[in-house]
């Protein structure tokens, strides 16, 4: 598990994503947590680890702020409605197929072939960017997951960003989204083994400094390459051992 805490970060600071669809697994499948609590851990992981990067790609300017704007405040909305309410009523087992399917959605979509973008803010969809925001709020609170992996897709295919803005827009969102369902988790009562959650919070976040210092000097396609590759395998196998074991 340690292992996959520095994994995690590193995936993070590359990708903007691939902490929480890394980190749920692990729970449920190596650590044996249940479900529901798995998908807590996952989310305050993340979101403390993704916020020390957010602090990083300021400095660089790298953080789209406008198009958040736009797409922020539909995702949290949407996120706090499942989370608080219909979180519990679906099984561990259909959380899990559901989330190996969205997967392998959004590997296709960053590994098709597309023409290059840029940060050309006339090319903002700012109600497509709304929309999608909500999906991403209700899978995010369904699966536990800050939603990097659909927020990255969305930010460089519908937003225009090229792969290292939209990584660095897309940890600021993932921040919020985490933060938000750990918060929804406290006040509902659910209760973590903090000593387990802190050291691998504090592994991860150790992680995504190594991460994000080496996307500065990695290639936007090769990262987005690397993303859509990330993506499909973890999908794989999740879904392999919820439909064959």
């Amino acid at each position: 598990m340690l292992a996959i805490a520095l994994a995690i970060g590193v995936s993070l600071g590359l990708l903007g994503a691939g902490g929480a669809i890394v980190a749920v697994p692990a729970f449920v499948y190596i650590g044996g947590v249940p479900s529901h609590l798995a998908d807590g851990y996952a989310l305050f992981v993340v979101a403390v680890s993704s916020a020390v990067a957010v602090a990083m790609q300021w400095r660089e300017r790298m953080i789209e702020w406008r198009t958040i704007a736009w797409f922020g405040p539909s995702t949290i909305l949407s996120l706090i409605a499942v989370r608080g309410f219909l979180d519990d009523f679906v099984p561990q087992r259909v959380q899990m197929i559901f989330f190996g399917l969205i997967l392998l959605v959004a590997a296709i979509a960053m590994l098709r072939k597309r023409k290059a973008s840029s940060t050309n803010a006339g090319t903002l969809q700012p109600i497509r960017l709304s929309a999608f925001g909500i999906v991403i709020g209700a899978i995010g609170g369904l699966l536990g997951v800050g939603g990097g992996f659909l927020m990255t897709p969305a930010l460089a295919l519908w937003a225009k960003l090229d792969m290292k803005r939209a990584v660095a827009s897309s940890l600021v969102l993932i921040s919020v989204n985490s933060f938000t369902g750990v918060a929804v988790d406290m006040a509902s009562g659910m209760s973590y083994d903090w000593s387990y959650v802190l050291t691998f919070t504090a592994l991860t976040t150790a992680g995504i400094i190594t991460g994000t210092f080496l996307s500065r000097r990695i290639d936007s396609t090769v990262l987005r390459a690397s993303f859509g590759w990330v993506v499909l395998s973890i999908g794989l196998v999740v879904l392999g051992i919820e439909l064959f074991t």
